[in-house]
């Protein structure tokens, strides 16, 4: 096999088989077939499987979920084990072959602030005389 270069996109093609080359522009250069040995990972985000790049970064694997969940990826938080990732490339935060990641959402939590009562003055004024007498 061969790979013919047709406006900068290689394409495989047999000794046998010609290409209809009248209106494609060929580069007269003709390069042996590197086959393209990027190793990509599978990753798992809640059992669903992500193909990705371990050189990709935490972002665009955060993208690839949006893409798949159609949860903004402002939102989500994907955890290993104890630890969140935040930024970087996923090789760098460890991760590795068939690895299980957890999505969470990120939401806003706490506790409701609480408001004092309203008392009407005669009623703390009374109280307080009571208090007065108490003593």
């Amino acid at each position: 096999e061969e790979v013919r270069v047709f406006r900068n996109k290689r394409r495989r093609c047999a000794q046998n088989l010609l290409y209809d080359l009248d209106t494609v522009d060929l580069i007269n250069q003709v390069l042996p077939y590197k086959p393209h040995t990027q190793a990509n990972m599978q990753l798992f985000v809640n059992s669903v499987a992500y193909e990705v790049d371990p050189s990709a970064s935490v972002e665009s694997l955060k993208l690839m979920v949006e893409n798949q969940e159609f949860v903004p990826a402002q939102q989500l938080n994907l955890v290993v084990g104890s630890k969140t990732l935040e930024a970087g490339t996923l090789e760098g935060n460890g991760l590795e072959e068939d690895d299980a990641l957890e999505m969470r959402l990120a939401v806003d939590a706490g506790m409701r602030k609480k408001w004092k009562k309203k008392r009407m003055r005669r009623l703390r004024r009374k109280r307080r005389k009571m208090r007065q007498r108490a003593r």
